[in-house]
This record gives structure tokens, sequence and C-alpha cells, in this order.
């Protein structure tokens, strides 16, 4: 069972994992980006409509672990919209996790390494302690230790992840990486704000790691899914402009839009390395590569929220989850 399935990663994971040979059950509130539809194959998998938050659970009786990806993920959404988010994230954490404890269900649960705050200087490992910056990262905190009570209440075996910045097919454009790609396709000049530093990781790096963790990680452990490596958003520009000879210069503004974030957050995965001998396959240059020239091919879809990568950071209706959940953008 997939939670959060027609999101970015939850859809990426099923393909992945039925390719594996694993019969997977998708489970989602909706299909509001329209990823399921795009994927045939995906249609022969079981889909459950459900909103972990609000509505009851029924999974199918020989489901046999649960990986839950469902969440409000997007940091600045929560910056804007601290309750909803925290509520939600946590509310259908917990839902699933009484629903795996009652079910003898094992359970791994999607976690971010906005969990360590960000500070520059530094590469966090999974002892450091917990500093978050955001609401999301907050609920993110708040939905580990609820997983940890459930391990020590209810014995119910838990592995959880914390994934980096991921980047790759499928992703809507309301981060840097898809954002500025479908400005290009629209010929617009890119767009980075910031100069934070950060972690990123091309899906399918991210995707074998899932699989390994699922297959052979140990209960109650967290692994950090990272490179190690950190990149500026000044970076992130230079390496995406070489990409379409067409693109018109970049407009750069050192200045975050909100104060939701930590100034640097590079992420060691030296566990999971050691465990399972996993390492980044995918370079950052060969994985913007890859995305772009995705992008280029499912133009029209990308096209679905030009709305919202053709607007500025500065205001809040470049998030699509403000679409989503019918927040008026100010």
């Amino acid at each position: 069972m997939v939670t959060g399935a027609s999101g970015f990663v939850g859809f990426n994971l099923a393909q992945f994992l039925a390719q594996k040979g694993h019969q997977v059950t998708l489970l989602d509130q909706d299909d509001y980006c329209q990823r399921l539809v795009h994927r045939p194959p995906l249609h022969d998998m079981p889909f459950i409509k459900c909103n972990l938050a609000k509505d009851n659970i029924h999974l199918p009786p020989n489901t046999d672990c649960i990986i839950h990806l469902a969440a409000m993920p997007h940091v600045d959404y929560s910056y804007h919209q601290p309750a909803e988010v925290f509520r939600n994230n946590t509310l259908s954490t917990q839902a699933i996790l009484q629903y795996a404890a009652d079910h003898d269900i094992p359970l791994l649960l999607a976690s971010s390494v906005e969990v360590y705050g960000g500070e520059w200087g530094r590469v966090y490992n999974e002892s450091d302690p917990y500093a978050p910056v955001s609401p999301y990262s907050a609920s993110k905190v708040a939905c580990e230790t609820l997983a940890q009570s459930y391990a020590q209440c209810y014995q119910l075996p838990v592995k959880t992840f914390r994934l980096t910045n991921l980047y790759g097919p499928w992703q809507v454009p309301d981060r840097i990486i898809p954002r500025n790609l479908g400005r290009m396709l629209d010929g617009l000049p890119l767009d980075i704000q910031g100069s934070a530093v950060r972690d990123f990781l091309y899906i399918d790096d991210a995707l074998r790691a899932i699989e390994q963790i699922m297959t052979h990680g140990q209960d109650g452990q967290t692994y950090n899914i990272s490179t190690g490596i950190g990149t500026t958003m000044q970076e992130i520009g230079m390496l995406l402009e070489p990409l379409d000879r067409s693109a018109t210069a970049k407009e750069i503004r050192e200045l975050e839009p909100t104060q939701s974030r930590g100034s640097s957050l590079v992420v060691h995965s030296g566990k999971l390395r050691a465990a399972f001998g996993w390492y980044p396959q995918t370079t950052l240059e060969q994985g913007l590569e890859k995305t772009f020239h995705w992008y280029q091919e499912h133009a029209d879809w990308v096209r679905l929220f030009n709305r919202e990568y053709h607007t500025t950071r500065t205001s809040r209706s470049f998030i699509i989850d403000m679409a989503r959940y019918s927040v008026p953008a100010i």
C-alpha cells in the first residue's frame, strides 16, 4: 500500500515497485495533478480514494506493508497555512499508524530532512537533534514522534526515511528545478530566488533506496536518503541555462520570499550506504538533463500549471497547493 500515491514520490514509487514485481495498492484523496490518468498501467492497480485525516480507512486484507507518503509537502505553503498543514499531516499519520497497529501491518514512514532545520557549514546525519524551521518540518517531527510512540506502545514495526530535495519526472512546477524548466519551455527567464544551499537527489535514486529500506531495513531505524552534496540556488541556475540555448537571462534575487527555510541543508546518507551499499547513481548534471528532456516530451502536462510558474515567487499564487486546496491567493 502506497499512501499519497498520486503525488510526485508516490506516483513514481508505485510504478517502480510494480516493475520490481510487487503488488501495489494506491491510496490518495484525488488525482488533482492528473498523473494517474496519464499512466494506463497504473489503472490495473487497485485505487482507494481516501482522505486519511477525515475518512475511515479500509485496506485490502492481504496488505503486508504500508508506505506512508501522504502529506501536504510544500514548505512555503505551510508558511502561509500552518494550521492546515500541521493538522492534515499529523492526523493522517496518526490514523494510518492506528490502522497499521490494529491490523499488524509494518509501516514505512516518509519524513523529510527539513526536520534538521539547516545551518550553514553543517552536514547532518540521523543522530542530529530536531531543529524544525517551518510548520511543515514541525509537522514531520510530530509524525516521527507519533511513529516512535506506536512502535513503543503497540510494538508496531516502523521504519523511517528522511527524503532530501528530490527532482525528476512528474514533479509539479512550483519548486526551483521543475518551475524553471517550465519557464524555459515557455521562453521565460529563469527565476532564481534565495541564496540557500540544498541537497538535490534524482527521483530514481530515492526509489531504489526506499525499496531497499522496505525489504531489508531494520525496524525502529531512521535512514537519510540524500547525496551529501550541497548546491546553491545560483548554481542550479548555472546548470539549467546550458540545457536550452534559447533560454533568456536569469533573474537572481538573493532574498528568500519567506523565512521558512534554513540557510543550508546538506545531509549525509552514511547509514544507508553502509547497510545496503546504496549510493546516488545520477549526478545533478545528468539528472537535470534527463528531467529537462522529460519536460520537453510532456510539455502538455507541464503547461497545466503554467499560471503558477509564470508568476513570481513573491506571490503565494506560484504554489500549486493554493489552487488545490482552494485557499485564496493574496
